[in-house]
Formats: structure tokens, C-alpha cells, sequence
């Protein structure tokens, strides 16, 4: 009972610690229970909304329409369901719509608002699309000289995520929606493009099937659902969520670990006499261990408490964040509470584990000792007779006396500087990549053309290439090879040597050559996604390009893995805008587009980077204010002494906390290169995914503003810390005197 009475008191004392643990903690909890709460979500919301709108396990294009009665015997034969996709890209009002027939097999559209079609001259937007261009249920529509009346607001399921095209990385929110369609009303205007859905009832019988269609009706392009962005892009942004929020945390509680070590060890020791008593009177040390171990589980239970109280919230933003996209879904933010009930048992675990191990070691004395508060002290014998000034020979011993408190100040402000640098080096690396990378994005050129079938004549200009999608044979993942006519004007066609390339042998770009783990000289194993024959080359230099994952031929090499005619083609890369036909095109690309989805792309990561330099000042500011309240609190003493000699209270304060203007600097000269590293490991497994290597350019005006944020960061916690000198009374150094 009397060891109970002690904790309200001592969570009072030292109420900047508990503070710093608690708030700490809670942070740690909020961002991984947050990021797996929101990745949970976003899985089982969309695994529910594909199984319900029954999307495709792939799409493929062909050279020649499938006939129905044999569509009814390969369905039949290789139980698969198969749909035609018919479509037709429109502009409307400064915008691109993609008109669909509607389905009734799978892909089927969901309406949010509205109804279904139920007539020809009938249309069903997507949502996003709709209301961001001020359209509403019941407006009419002037689309290829017809008139069609909105009858509902909904999605086409395989437009999760809305790409005009796969290469794409970042949706075009407001500027490219979907419209539904009668196929009736497809037909009436006019020629559009074509393609094939398929689900497969046997998975065993997908490689026999996909070889059917190819010999039989020349597919040209076969995606798979994994490989199609707009349906797997969500999954890989939760699955990225959970990577980046996971990182930070081991972070935080590392410096809590420390934080909690260097308290309990410096409460027990400042309570000797009384522990001493307690053992005196037949207080064993396992009961003294288990109290003072409360100690270090309050910030445990606090921060566990308030991140739990903070993750609901924080769920509920990002989760409305990431299905901003897609307002369609009724979506449901799923807790976790097996792993809630995990990540909350991790703080009181550790810390537990931590304070044992601190008050053991410290509980090793003899109680005579303790009683007579005499346990072992270090002697200031630093700098003894040393000229120097009074103040530098204090602060000087109070470091280095203190060595586990200046390690752990250092270590808060490497931590706190790590968060900053972070923030502001992924910014320097997009913008990097904008300036410096984007303009050969195209190899050379300033607008892309893709065709809707194969090409024999080339009236139009530019240079024709084959530029067809390929798997690893490694990892499965998609690159683009690129057959190239031997003479063409793509100045930038070098390897990173400064060599020309030879159109007989194989290159890669960088992103492809990092993404792969490839040097030149090394062979590269792939196969053809359509056809499934497997090829190995060797690859012969690397062509300098971190956007784009590429590999570079001639176009006789690749109408051989092609299985096609060497004079065909199916993409113009041109330095110059070409007047095409539009029925012709599947997609129009320009340098401008990849600037604009970077520029996009840096937005949407802002709002991460703007919350990592958040963080990083919280952490300093909580650290230094703890670290200056235990040093004023230790210090009270020769505060008092101070006072009592004349000196004023801003110079009591410079005198006692200028050892923290040695340590600041050291704990950012520390966080700086972490920083760094810590970006470019993140930018490495980013680029696994996206293809996209950033290179990570050193700032100046980076780091000047990143010392900035944690100078005020610093002064800000001195400011604060300030108030216990001044609440020191000048009796102070009298009670001490008389003890």
C-alpha cells in the first residue's frame, strides 16, 4: 500500500517523461494500426466488390473477331467464360470519355446513383467523372452528334483505378471518366475498338487455351488481372502503406526504449534512502523491481490507450484518401483486432522487458549504502585545474558524466532530423526526376502513337517500332521490349558508356538493368505473354533512362520473338506531333503526360512527406524538453547556488543547458546520412514495384531548412523547460547544504 502511494506522486515529478513515452507511443501505435486497419480494408472491400461484379482473370486483344458459335465451343472446351469488350474514345467538353458496350458476364457496372440502362439512347456514368465535371442523373449528354440522357452514376469494376492506359501510374481524377452504353448504341457510332474478357473455371486449362487463341486467331495482347494496373494498383498501394508506416515505427520506440532505460535507472538511484529503508524493513527486491517497473508501463498503457483512440480517425482519413477514387464502394473500415491486440502487447512487452533489465542492474547494492545515500557517484574530476571557462568546464562534465542521457538526447535528434531529411530528400527526388529524367523519358523522343492492330505502312512519319509487353522470367513481372528500325533520328539511343547501340543485340534500360539485377555482358531470361515461349539474350550495354522499364532491339529481333513481319509495327515515337487518324490509335502519349503524372504523383506524396517533418519536430521537441527537465531538476542545486550569487534567470538558463548545444548538432551531423539511407532504401523498394528508379540529389537549401526545423524544435523545448529553473528557489542550495 505504501509503494502504491508513491506512483501519483512520482508520475508528477517526472510528468515531461511520462508525457514524452505515452505520446510517443501512441504515434507508433496510431501509424501501424492505421496503416494495416486502411490496407485490411482496401483489401477485403474490392476482393468483395471484384467477386460481386464477377471481374476478369485477363483481357486480350486478336487479330481476327472470334466467331460466336466458336466462342460457345472454347467456353465449352476450356471452361472459360469469355465477353466482347467494344469501345470508343470521345472528347466531351475539354475531357476524354471512353464509351463501353455494356457487359452481362462479368465487368458487370455498378450504379451508386440513378439506375441502369434500360434504353438506347441511355447512359451510365462513373461517378468521380460526373461530378467533377458538374454532371448529374437526368442531364443530357451530346456525344458523336447523339443525344443521351444520364440514367444513373456508377463504375465499370476493371476501372478500379482510372488509368487511360497500363503504363499509366496515376489516374487522371477529373479528365478521363467511363460511360456505359447500350451495344446498340455502340454500334450506331460507329467503329471503335475491340477486345476480349475471360474468367477461367479451371486455371490448369489457361496455358491450353491462351495457345488456342493465338494460333487461331493472332492474339496481339494478352493482360492478365495481376498485370492490369487499374484492377491490381490498389492492392499494391495498401501492401506500400503498410511498408512505409512500418518503417517509422521500430524508430520511435527505439528512442522510448531509451527514454524509459535512462529514467528508471535515475529514479531509483535519486530514491536510495528510500529503497533502502524498504529493504530494511523485509521489502523484498522482487517487490521493489515489479513497483518501480509500473514506472515504465504507464507510458505503455497511455500511449496504447490514445493511439488506439487516435488509429479510428486516422483509419477513417486515409481510408476516405484511397477510396477517394472509387465513391461506388460502400465501403467499411475493418479493424484488425487480432493484430490491434498484437501491436498493443508490443509496448507493454518491450518496455517491461527494458525496465526489469534497468532496475535489476541498479538494485545490485548493499542496502547500508543505500540508506545512508551513499551509492557510487561519479567524480567530477574532468578538467580539473583546467583555465577554461567555468560554464564549458560544467557543461563539458555534465556530457560526459551523463553519458547514457547525451546519448539518448543525441540519438531523439538523429531520430527527429531522420523524419525531417526524409521528407524533404523524397521531394528533392521527385523533383529530380521532373527536371532531370523526365525529358528523356521517350529515349530521345517528344510524343508516343500506339495502333490498335499491326501497321505495314508508315505514311505518317516518325519512326515505327514494335513496342510490345513481355514477363520476366524471374519474378513475372512486365517490361517493355522495343524493336527499333536501324536508322532513325532518336539522338539519345546510347548506351551509358557513350556507344551507339547495335540493333542486332539486346539493351536495357537502367530501370529495367536495377529492377532486374542485370550488368552488361549478363543474359536475361523473358517470354512472350501471349505465345508463352520463353527466350534468354545477352544483354550488351544499358541505355541511361530510370523511368521506363525497357528493353531495346532491333526490329528484325524482335518481329522474331514477335512471330511477325519485320516491316509491320504497332507504335510511332515521333519528335514532332503527327496528324493521325484517332480511329486508328489505342493511345496518344506525350512528354508532357509523363510530367504531368509525376507532378501528380508528387502531389499525392506531399501529404505523407508534410506529416514525416511533422513528426520529426514532435519527436524533437518531446525529447529536448524531457532531457532539459531532468538536467534542471538534477541541477537544482547549483541553480540555487546560481541565483544566490546574483545571476539572472536567462542566464541560469544559458549556463545549465548549454551541453544541449554540444548534442543537437551532433544528433543532426548523425541524422542526416540516416535520413538519407533511410530514403534511398524506401526508393529501392518502390521502384520494385513501379519500375521507377529516383536518384536522390544532396541539397543544400534541404539541409539548411531541415537544421532550421530542428533549431526551432530545440528552442521551442528549451522554452518550455525554462520554467523549472525558474521555479527553482534560491533555499534550494540551503535544504542540500543541511542534509
Amino acid at each position: 500500500m505504501t509503494l502504491q502511494k508513491k506512483i501519483q506522486r512520482s508520475v508528477k515529478k517526472n510528468l515531461s517523461f511520462y508525457l514524452t513515452g505515452s505520446i510517443l507511443t501512441a504515434i507508433t501505435v496510431m501509424l501501424l494500426v492505421g496503416a494495416v486497419t486502411v490496407s485490411g480494408s482496401l483489401y477485403h472491400c474490392f476482393d468483395a466488390y471484384f467477386a460481386e461484379t464477377k471481374i476478369e482473370d485477363a483481357e486480350f486483344a486478336t487479330l481476327s473477331e472470334i466467331p460466336e458459335d466458336e466462342m460457345e465451343q472454347l467456353k465449352e472446351q476450356y471452361d472459360v467464360t469469355i465477353e466482347k469488350q467494344q469501345y470508343q474514345d470521345l472528347s466531351y467538353q475539354g475531357t476524354r470519355l471512353r464509351l463501353f458496350a455494356e457487359t452481362g458476364e462479368m465487368d458487370l457496372p455498378t450504379v451508386t446513383e440513378g439506375r441502369k440502362i434500360e434504353a438506347e439512347d441511355e447512359i451510365l456514368l462513373t461517378y468521380r467523372y460526373a461530378k467533377a465535371n458538374g454532371i448529374a442523373v437526368g442531364d443530357t449528354m451530346e456525344l458523336a452528334g447523339k443525344t443521351f440522357r444520364v440514367c444513373g452514376l456508377g463504375m465499370k469494376p476493371d476501372y478500379a483505378i482510372m488509368l487511360r492506359e497500363f503504363s499509366d501510374s496515376i489516374p487522371d481524377k477529373d479528365g478521363f471518366g467511363i460511360g456505359i452504353l447500350s451495344k446498340e448504341a455502340i454500334k450506331s457510332l460507329g467503329a471503335g475498338m475491340e477486345y476480349y474478357s475471360v474468367r477461367y473455371g479451371d486455371k490448369e486449362k489457361e496455358t491450353a487455351f491462351r495457345t488456342e487463341i493465338y494460333e487461331k486467331y493472332g492474339t496481339v495482347e494478352y493482360v492478365e488481372r495481376k498485370a492490369n494496373t487499374r484492377i491490381s494498383l490498389i492492392y499494391q498501394e495498401a501492401d506500400d502503406l503498410v511498408a512505409e508506416f512500418s518503417l517509422y515505427c521500430p524508430i520511435i520506440l527505439v528512442v522510448v526504449i531509451a527514454v524509459i532505460a535512462m529514467v528508471l535507472a535515475r529514479m531509483v538511484k535519486r530514491e536510495g534512502k528510500t529503497i533502502g529503508t524498504l529493504l530494511a524493513l523485509g521489502c523484498r527486491k522482487k517487490e521493489l523491481v515489479r513497483h518501480y517497473m509500473v514506472y515504465g508501463m504507464i507510458p505503455a498503457f497511455a500511449g496504447d490507450i490514445v493511439g488506439i483512440l487516435l488509429c479510428i480517425p486516422f483509419s477513417r482519413a486515409f481510408c476516405s484518401f484511397y477510396f477517394g477514387d472509387a465513391e461506388y464502394i460502400d465501403y467499411v473500415v475493418k479493424m484488425p483486432w487480432k493484430f490491434i491486440g498484437i501491436v498493443l502487447l508490443i509496448p507493454i512487452v518491450v518496455y517491461g522487458l527494458v525496465s526489469d533489465l534497468v532496475l535489476r542492474g541498479v538494485l545490485k547494492q548493499e542496502i547500508v549504502p543505500l540508506l545512508k545515500g551513499m551509492q557510487k557517484e561519479k567524480t567530477p574530476k574532468l578538467l580539473n585545474g583546467s583555465s577554461a571557462k567555468l560554464s564549458l568546464i560544467y557543461n563539458i562534465r555534465s556530457v560526459v558524466l551523463n553519458g547514457f542521457r547525451s546519448i539518448t538526447l543525441v540519438v531523439g535528434i538523429a531520430i527527429a532530423t531522420l523524419c525531417i531529411v526524409l521528407g524533404g530528400s523524397f521531394q528533392d527526388a521527385y523533383d529530380n526526376l521532373l527536371e532531370e529524367k523526365v525529358p528523356y523519358a521517350m529515349l530521345g523522343g517528344q510524343y508516343e502513337y500506339g495502333f490498335t492492330s499491326y501497321q505495314t505502312e508508315n505514311p505518317y512519319g516518325g519512326n515505327a517500332v514494335f513496342d510490345v509487353s513481355f514477363g520476366a522470367a524471374q519474378d513475372d513481372s512486365r517490361f517493355n521490349l522495343i524493336g527499333y528500325e536501324e536508322e532513325n533520328d532518336l539522338a539519345d539511343l546510347k548506351t551509358e558508356d557513350g556507344k551507339a547501340l547495335n540493333y542486332g543485340g539486346y539493351y536495357m534500360t537502367s530501370s529495367a538493368a536495377k529492377q532486374y539485377g542485370i550488368r552488361a555482358g549478363d543474359t536475361f531470361s523473358f517470354y512472350n505473354t501471349v505465345t508463352m515461349k520463353e527466350s534468354t539474350v545477352v544483354i550488351s550495354g544499358i541505355v541511361k533512362n530510370d523511368i521506363l522499364t525497357l528493353v531495346l532491339t532491333g526490329k528484325e529481333n524482335a518481329a522474331e520473338l514477335l512471330g511477325r513481319p519485320a516491316e509491320e509495327y504497332n507504335v510511332i515515337i515521333s519528335k514532332d506531333k503527327l496528324d493521325i487518324p484517332a480511329n486508328l490509335l489505342k493511345k496518344a502519349a506525350s512528354l508532357e503526360d509523363y510530367r504531368n503524372m509525376v507532378k501528380n504523383l508528387s502531389a499525392t506524396a506531399g501529404i505523407v512527406l508534410k506529416l514525416l517533418k511533422v513528426l520529426g519536430v514532435l519527436i524533437a521537441v518531446l525529447i529536448v524538453t524531457m532531457i532539459s527537465g531532468m538536467i534542471a531538476e538534477e541541477s537544482s542545486r547549483n541553480i540555487s547556488m546560481l541565483k544566490v550569487l546574483g545571476y539572472r534567470d536567462r542566464e541560469v538558463q544559458k549556463f545549465v543547458f548549454t551541453s544541449n548545444h554540444l548534442l543537437v548538432p551532433a544528433g543532426f551531423i548523425l541524422g542526416v546520412p540516416l535520413g538519407y539511407l533511410t530514403a534511398y532504401a524506401m526508393i529501392c523498394a518502390m521502384a520494385k514495384s513501379s519500375g521507377m528508379f529516383m536518384s536522390l540529389p544532396v541539397k543544400a537549401d534541404t539541409l539548411l531548412y531541415s537544421f532550421v526545423f530542428v533549431a526551432l524544435a530545440y528552442f521551442v523545448a528549451l522554452a518550455v523547460s525554462g520554467r523549472k529553473c525558474r521555479k527553482v528557489e534560491m533555499t534550494e542550495s540551503l535544504r542540500s547544504m543541511s542534509e
